[in-house]
């Protein structure tokens, strides 16, 4: 039976932290249900039972929470641990991400939510402005036959200037996302992955996701006893990130002629250039799992790191935009009244 309800990023990632917590103090995977069952909130409790039940009727645990409805993320790093066996690894890992998605996520909207109301307040007092104030003043500019000065000219251009680019960013919006519903999402892998390559911001965003994924998994495998080669077949064989597959095949295809695995990682352009150095390094050394784990540990405090410095500049810059439009506002309307009162 699929739940009815999803589980919250939140309320995934705690459950897979307590769950990764008493598989680590010896707890069987149907212990630790049975465990978290009685704790778990009613509302979760019926979830928690038909997971049971499916475990003991031979699923396996990612099985069962693609029935929950778990994160992607989660099932795709699930499928990973069912091939290398270090589960309560996998769980800690899973929930690690799924905080960090939910941690970045309550700042962005914390950073985004007052600038955001400005911004909405801001393009109404724009649109009466626009609308109103200023025909009314422009009227009485021609009944009085006075002349505009420079800066109300200005002041209108800049005006005109804004509704069109409002205009202009909410076609662009629309248009995007009917051809991502109607066309993108159709596309093969590899066509996707070359459009969102020629766009500078998302193909670094990519890049290190690609290699902090492609590090971590490999490095896990490889801790679990599987070669190289080996590794790259689960790669190949699984579902849930198509990218992967398709690297899967790309990666065995090449081995089987003879080529290096860092160099096919370099010249693919999906990754970080540090990969393939990393990957020589720890072939060269034979510790090419701890090598990969380390520099995916790695890439993720970079990707952190960036994140935070990106929303501690987003909020000034938006205040700093607003603040600019209601100088702007109050300009207008002050300035023409100056201008009748110099006549008088």
């Amino acid at each position: 039976m699929r739940s009815k309800k999803n589980w919250s990023l939140k309320q995934q990632a705690f459950f897979l932290s307590r769950l990764s917590s008493l598989l680590d103090k010896g707890y069987t995977l149907n212990e630790a249900l049975h465990f978290l069952y009685v704790n778990e909130s009613k509302e979760r409790k019926e979830d928690l039972f038909n997971s049971i039940q499916q475990l003991s009727a031979g699923n396996s645990f990612r099985q069962v929470l693609t029935f929950i409805h778990f994160h992607r993320d989660v099932l795709s790093y699930l499928y990973f641990a069912e091939k290398h066996g270090d589960l309560e690894f996998a769980l800690r890992e899973c929930s690690a991400m799924l905080d960090r998605k939910v941690t970045n996520t309550e700042k962005f909207m914390k950073i985004l939510r007052y600038p955001v109301f400005l911004l909405i307040t801001v393009g109404f007092i724009l649109t009466i402005v626009q609308a109103v104030v200023t025909p009314q003043f422009n009227q009485l500019y021609e009944t009085m036959n006075i002349e505009a000065s420079f800066f109300s000219i200005f002041l209108l251009v800049v005006f005109g200037l804004l509704k069109w680019t409002g205009i202009a960013v909410g076609i662009l919006l629309t248009v995007s996302i009917v051809y991502y519903i109607l066309f993108f999402r159709r596309k093969p892998i590899e066509v996707k992955m070359h459009i969102i390559y020629r766009i500078p911001i998302v193909r670094k965003v990519m890049s290190m996701f690609n290699s902090y994924f492609f590090a971590m998994q490999l490095s896990t495998l490889l801790k679990g006893g599987l070669s190289t080669f080996e590794s790259l077949k689960v790669f190949q064989s699984q579902s849930f990130i198509p990218f992967f597959k398709m690297e899967g095949d790309y990666l065995i295809e090449k081995l089987k002629t003879g080529e290096k695995l860092h160099m096919m990682i370099k010249e693919r352009g999906y990754y970080e250039p540090e990969l393939s150095l990393v990957i020589l390094h720890g072939q060269a050394n034979g510790k090419l799992a701890r090598e990969l784990y380390t520099y995916s540990q790695l890439l993720m405090e970079s990707v952190d790191t960036r994140l935070a410095k990106v929303m501690a500049m987003l909020q000034p810059i938006i205040f700093g935009f607003v603040g600019i439009i209601v100088l702007f506002v109050y300009l207008s309307m002050l300035l023409p009244m100056y201008k009748m009162m110099e006549t008088i």
